[in-house]
């Protein structure tokens, strides 16, 4: 932490020491808000979703697969996602694992999705994408209290409260979840507290907020069903701050991540630890160049430490610089954004890696075609954790994404409307999770790996309370150097969205899943089978109060993960929710 101080001062005095920047009217904001280059969820399409996790929300987005802790975008798990322009993402995951209990569907204003790009502003390990959430701003006293419970022993408990003073807005929100499980040793324990202050002094000239989350977990790891661990458990605590100022157009952020993992398997002698902290400063802005665009630039650095009771402590740091300028052709409908960005890292290869947009717009559809590299450094977890289940490797290199994308939104009507993405993602020295003998598996790099395929998404609007979204997505993931599938892409997924809401104050959500087969090793000799999941959510409000339930996995089918892990059977919570 020798660091932090520094880079929360330095947040700190941009806002104090800098004076507001005078701008004519309609020059607080570059000329192009909308570059038609990402997918963006409103409050409205996350309310009428009923979803009680993130997750939920971001399996409706074509090309998008989540999960309790992860979350992956044409087949990359390499996906940064900020709240309010912080890092959720854990420091201890093995693949940019994202802690999605910080953040409740509830409290999100926006959700935009950057497929396979924004590494050019947001850094390495963005091969995937990027995920901007923004959470509502609150001006008055308000606040609500979630509470669910279900079977396998499964209680949730949220409650948040955010009030304001002058121009002082603050919030604190505190939350525990606990299930038995639902196989053996699939029991886990969860708490997390969380605190934000935002402070205005001129409105949306100067504006400084800090914020704060604590999230401690304790589970069983119940391993494959073939290999199964009923003794392996694993206890993690991830603690992160952030200081973020603007000023005008600059923008500064200060961060400091740090968390902790303890895995152990008395039947096996396994007693392993893995801690790894990170601070971090990114300072941004904004110049208008031209009536016709903006030049963004900025410049990072991280200092990242890991330390464990099987390795010798480890450091490295990483600086970059980047720029892009954006030029808009309003009588051509057409934005073009070219950018370039430079990292330097301690440990591993300096790169340099462009990337650029094109957008051709019309009111009723848009084109737009993109380029991107960038790098996906092998995180400490991949390197060095040690489970019952997985062994370390230290010796992983860096990953190299080379991405193209075309895609195609049109509504040709204001009941329809549709995509089309294609993508072609090459990447070099891929790092993927591989099982081998008796379930014991380790992250290791592929040659060449190719990702081609591409996603169609439908929205159909019948009437004003009836409406059906569907997507659907083709993969596919191989090594270029043999053939071979890699492990854990699936070939086809589906997914299909029924909302209905017969009269006000009741609403019902009906969702069927598919997945095709995916292979589990390296010579895809080991397969985990296809399968078809429905699940149902239903709420009714009155007043301040909802009572809600949801069913997942209703006709109680025997599937399992990618991984191999088994799935849940049919499991179902009700709750109520209160807001004041």
């Amino acid at each position: 932490m020798d660091l932090l101080p520094f880079c929360l001062l330095s947040s700190v005095l941009l806002v104090f020491m800098m004076q507001p920047m005078v701008v004519a009217a309609g020059e607080s904001e570059p000329i192009v808000n909308d570059h038609g280059d990402s997918i963006v969820l409103t409050a409205e399409e996350i309310r009428a979703m009923q979803a009680l996790k993130m997750p939920d929300v971001l399996n409706h987005v074509p090309g998008v697969k989540a999960g309790e802790s992860s979350v992956s975008i044409h087949g990359s798990h390499k996906v940064k996602v900020f709240v309010d322009g912080r890092s959720i993402n854990d420091p201890t995951s093995s693949h940019g694992g994202v802690n999605w209990d910080l953040v409740v569907p509830e409290d999100v204003e926006r959700i935009e999705i950057l497929r396979g790009k924004g590494g050019l502003a947001y850094g390495q390990d963005a091969s995937g994408g990027v995920i901007l959430i923004t959470t509502r701003k609150k001006r008055l006293v308000s606040g609500n209290v979630k509470t669910y419970t279900g079977n396998f022993g499964t209680i949730d408990i949220n409650v948040a409260a955010n009030t304001a003073f002058d121009h002082i807005v603050g919030s604190l929100s505190a939350g525990y979840n606990k299930t038995d499980g639902y196989t053996i040793n699939n029991d886990k324990e969860r708490w997390q507290a969380g605190v934000k202050l935002d402070y205005a002094p001129d409105g949306d000239q100067r504006r400084l907020g800090f914020s704060a989350d604590l999230l401690e977990d304790e589970r069983g790891l119940s391993g494959l069903p073939d290999y199964p661990t009923p003794f392996s458990r694993k206890e993690s605590r991830n603690a992160s701050m952030a200081m973020r100022a603007q000023v005008s157009r600059w923008t500064s952020q200060s961060t400091y991540n740090e968390g902790s993992t303890h895995n152990t398997d008395w039947s096996k002698g396994l007693d392993k630890t893995l801690r790894v902290s990170k601070v971090g400063q990114d300072l941004s802005t904004v110049f208008k160049t031209s009536r016709r665009g903006d030049l963004s630039c900025g410049a990072a650095f991280s200092w990242d430490r890991a330390s464990g009771n099987s390795f010798d402590e480890q450091g490295e740091y990483a600086a970059s610089l980047f720029a892009a300028q954006t030029f808009a052709w309003p009588e051509l409908s057409t934005t073009l954004t070219a950018g370039l960005r430079g990292n330097y890292h301690s440990v591993f290869d300096n790169t340099l890696n462009p990337e650029i947009k094109v957008v051709y717009k019309k009111p009723a559809w848009r084109l737009t075609g993109s380029y991107s590299r960038t790098q996906n450094i092998p995180s400490f977890y991949q390197r060095y954790n040690e489970t019952s289940s997985t062994r370390p490797n230290p010796n992983l290199a860096m990953e190299q994404a080379n991405n193209f994308s075309l895609a195609f939104f049109a509504t040709p009507h204001k009941a329809f409307s549709f995509s089309l993405t294609g993508f072609y993602n090459l990447l070099s020295d891929r790092i993927t999770y591989v099982t081998g003998e008796r379930g014991i598996g380790q992250y290791q790099n592929f040659g060449k790996v190719t990702y081609v395929g591409g996603d169609v998404a439908l929205d159909l609007k019948f009437s004003e309370g009836f409406k059906i979204k569907g997507t659907y997505t083709y993969l596919e993931a191989k090594d270029q150097d043999t053939g071979l599938w890699i492990p854990g892409k699936a070939q086809h997924t589906t997914n299909v969205t029924l909302l209905w809401q017969p009269w006000v104050p009741l609403s019902l959500v009906t969702v069927g899943s598919y997945s095709s087969d995916v292979y589990r090793d390296k010579a895809n000799t080991k397969t985990v089978p296809d399968y078809v999941i429905a699940d149902f959510r239903a709420e009714y409000v009155f007043k301040r109060w909802s009572l809600f339930t949801e069913i997942r996995n209703i006709f109680d089918k025997t599937y399992y993960y990618a991984d191999g892990l088994l799935a849940p059977p049919l499991t179902w919570v009700v709750g109520l929710n209160w807001r004041f």
